[in-house]
């Protein structure tokens, strides 16, 4: 006790004697007449004026600085159900704290997403004859069989165009016939006319070749191949009648598929047009083809609430096949971004929190906003400065210390005395709490004197 102290309760102790105060009162005015010199950081209005450790919590007492007030300005918490925490070095380093900055990052996220592998629907053939008729004779005659380019599907009878092949063959013969100016311009024109009704009805020039080079109609027309494939819908049966624009084959080829992949609407955002992607076959042996976006659908399912990309898939081998599964990786990068580690960050569920660190071995609970995500960091858009650090390791044992103390701090409706037990205790060096304080000895229960 300093000397101010002693003259204090020596005029305090004569004042009694001359029946000017009581017993309480005494006791009062030393109290408030001692400097105090030391604090809690957890309940500042619990000070005293020797070292050692608060009755209420168990934390140890910080002393007043020189020149300063009782306790420094703590930074409050705007986190509810959480305040600030002091945990010495000492006692970081033996629960294994650890700390990581603030700082911006270059955001890097895998998306991952399943696909399935379809018909390139640019590279579809459908015969449909632009005239009515009898099918004849299948040259190609079940579904998934490989065909070539001009190679022969089938044959027909058409009484419309063996009609108009006669009048292409009269056409040809009249014009032949013909000698002055005049007659050789008509016989000319309907030389062409009688000619684009057929190419309007579909016969190819081979076809055309064919009835002018024999000089007579055919009641059998050659339909073949219009591009190589193979044929994924035949509607024809031997015998059969057909009606103009009735499809009877439908041709797809193999060598480029689609990869169709869905991706979550609250992920589209994070997908463009050119992106690099992975996909990967699981049943091949985790082949791997490297491609990109090329086409984002304008529209979003609906029912999954996904949305559809669509990527070039070269096939020259023809080893994959449509409606094969797959596992569609999208890279997604981002611009030089302000954000912590994930492991720094708690989700209550309703916020964002993390523990960052103050003056005086504090450590603050603040709530965070974030915005991108990866696997590894998170963007802070508010919450954090950058250059502060944030708790990412022992953040559970810091969390729980800062709710367990909010709680305490909650249950007080009185200002605590000096010499008054609580019964709480914070994390020591090793882990455990400190032993409660005996107010009568000023031991520690547990501990003896030595």
């Amino acid at each position: 006790m300093n000397n101010k102290a002693k003259i204090a309760m020596g005029l305090l102790a004569v004042m009694a004697l001359m029946g000017l105060l009581g017993g309480q009162g005494i006791v009062e005015a030393v109290e408030k007449s001692a400097v105090a010199k030391f604090f809690c950081p957890m309940h500042p209005n619990y000070t005293s004026d020797r070292a050692g450790d608060c009755p209420i919590c168990g934390m140890r007492l910080v002393a007043v600085k020189e020149g300063g007030a009782a306790h420094p300005a703590v930074e409050g918490s705007t986190v509810a159900g959480r305040v600030s925490v002091m945990i010495t070095p000492e006692k970081r380093q033996a629960i294994g704290v650890a700390f990581s900055a603030v700082e911006k990052r270059k955001l890097t996220r895998t998306l991952r997403v399943p696909g399935t592998a379809a018909h390139d629907e640019t590279r579809l053939a459908r015969i449909s004859p632009r005239f009515g008729g009898w099918v004849r004779a299948l040259q190609v005659n079940f579904t998934g069989q490989d065909v070539t380019e001009g190679q022969p599907l089938f044959t027909v009878y058409s009484p419309e165009v063996f009609t108009a092949e006669n009048e292409y063959i009269l056409a040809v013969r009249n014009s032949g016939r013909m000698t002055n100016s005049p007659a050789v311009v008509e016989s000319k024109h309907l030389l062409d006319s009688a000619r684009r009704r057929l190419e309007l009805l579909g016969i190819g020039d081979e076809e055309i070749r064919r009835i002018e080079a024999g000089g007579q109609a055919s009641d059998e027309l050659q339909m073949r191949a219009p591009r190589s494939g193979h044929v994924t819908a035949l509607n024809a049966v031997s015998g059969q009648s057909f009606m103009a624009g009735e499809a009877l084959y439908e041709i797809a080829e193999l060598g480029n598929l689609w990869m169709r992949a869905f991706v979550p609407e609250y992920e589209l955002a994070r997908v463009r047009v050119g992106q690099e992607a992975r996909v990967i076959f699981p049943y091949l042996s985790n082949r791997t083809v490297s491609t990109e976006v090329a086409f984002i659908n304008p529209h979003i399912d609906p029912r999954t609430r996904r949305g559809e990309l669509r990527l070039n898939l070269p096939n020259a081998g023809h080893t994959l096949r449509p409606d094969m599964w797959a596992d569609v990786e999208l890279v997604t990068d981002s611009a030089d971004l302000l954000s912590v580690p994930a492991s720094a960050v708690i989700d209550t569920g309703t916020r964002f929190v993390a523990f960052v660190e103050g003056a005086d071995s504090l450590l603050i609970p603040r709530e965070l906003k974030l915005g991108v995500r990866t696997d590894d960091y998170y963007e802070v858009l508010e919450g954090a400065k950058e250059g502060e650090r944030v708790v990412t390791r022992a953040l559970f044992l810091v969390d729980s210390e800062s709710q367990i103390k909010a709680a305490i701090s909650g249950m007080e409706k009185e200002p605590a005395r000096e010499g008054i037990g609580g019964g709480h205790s914070s994390l020591d060096g090793g882990g455990r709490r400190d032993a409660e304080p005996d107010s009568a000895s000023g031991t520690r229960v547990g501990e003896t004197n030595h």
